[in-house]
């Protein structure tokens, strides 16, 4: 190699090195520029309100949940916006350790440090206030719950049924607690479970009972003797009472207008019979509904009481069931129909001309 070639050579050489150089220097503040936006960009993003005012969001976090399926469930909700950026945010802050479950109602606005703190702290202090009314089934408490989100209504139907819990309770020839879950206002944990809504409802329902039957103790043992009914029949009449007025100072009649017709072997005839059961108590009674014999509560197709009661009565329709009416009028009642007026009051009537003359009254 000539001194020129040396000279040209060694010129590249040095030449490449800087390039080189700079090309490192490019790439290193490539990635640092990279770096430096993904820094402020996962900032943004976590400093941005979780939930703005007004909306809201509803969480339900399992037993036993993992981390995984507890981001899933928060991202499904629309709780967590960039998964990667929430992972990082919530384990500097040893979130996926403190995590409870429950059932949480998240409302804005609501910044990422609230809703950990919320998930942190559960729902234990924020039970969830629930009215049942009076007369309700089984299958409208059941939806009422699922509603609030306290519970799935399948979960609190499969309990109502269940034979072990029935039979603990003395219960265990019903098919249900239906009649035996007391109608009022009830506080529940968002994540309690089925068993313990019912064994909350039926101590109320026992409480009751206990309290009220000593009072009405003579008309009871009456109405064990000419009629041979045994608890659950009083109960199934208290829950029709309940279905057919509001007013408690009907109560007592509407109960021995039942007495009556079971005296004149006549059949009961009572509308909210006909639309009992998981399929149609929704609904409005129809001739084709309170006519058909497949139905077993339908007491227009079937004689005497229905097997069991057609929704949970409060303590009054419960009173009057265990001491009807028993004055000579009320004793001569076979009909009755409502108003229509407002006032939720009934005409009653001993024949079935006064009855039609009622309808043709306050009905058309």
């Amino acid at each position: 190699m000539t001194q020129d070639e040396e000279t040209s050579e060694r010129g590249c050489l040095a030449w490449l090195g800087g390039c080189a150089t700079w090309g490192a220097v490019v790439v290193v503040l490539l990635i640092g520029g990279a770096c430096l936006g993904g820094y402020f960009h996962y900032h943004r993003t976590m400093e941005r309100l979780v939930l703005t005012d007004g909306e809201t969001a509803s969480v339900h976090i399992e037993q036993g949940a993992g981390w995984d399926d507890i981001v899933s469930t928060l991202e499904t909700s629309g709780l967590v916006e960039v998964r990667p950026y929430f992972e990082i945010w919530a384990r500097t802050r040893g979130l996926p350790q403190a995590v409870k479950a429950g059932r949480y109602q998240f409302e804005g606005p609501l910044e990422s440090d609230d809703l950990a703190q919320k998930l942190r702290e559960g729902t234990a202090a924020r039970d969830v206030e629930v009215t049942i009314p009076e007369g309700w089934t089984i299958f409208e408490i059941a939806d009422r719950l699922q509603a609030r989100d306290i519970l799935e209504r399948d979960a609190f139907l499969e309990m109502a049924r269940d034979s072990t819990l029935l039979a603990e309770f003395d219960l265990g020839d019903h098919d249900s607690f239906e009649g035996y879950l007391f109608p009022e206002t009830y506080r529940f944990r968002p994540d309690a479970d089925a068993e313990a809504i019912i064994r909350r409802m039926h101590r109320r329902w026992q409480e009751t009972w206990h309290d009220i039957a000593p009072q009405h103790a003579s008309s009871m043992s009456a109405l064990r003797q000419s009629y041979e009914f045994e608890r659950h029949d009083l109960v199934t009449i208290a829950s029709i009472v309940q279905a057919e007025t509001n007013l408690d100072e009907e109560r007592p009649i509407v109960a021995r207008v039942v007495l009556n017709r079971l005296d004149a072997s006549m059949r009961l005839q009572m509308d909210p019979t006909c639309v009992y059961g998981p399929d149609h108590y929704d609904e409005v009674p129809t001739p084709e509904l309170c006519d058909d014999a497949s139905h077993a509560y339908s007491t227009y197709a079937h004689d005497g009481l229905p097997p069991g009661p057609i929704g949970n009565p409060g303590r009054a329709s419960l009173s009057a069931a265990l001491e009807p009416a028993d004055d000579s009028e009320a004793k001569s009642y076979l009909y009755y129909v409502a108003r229509q007026d407002g006032t939720g009051r009934h005409v009653f009537s001993k024949t079935y001309r006064e009855h039609r003359r009622a309808v043709d009254t306050y009905l058309k």
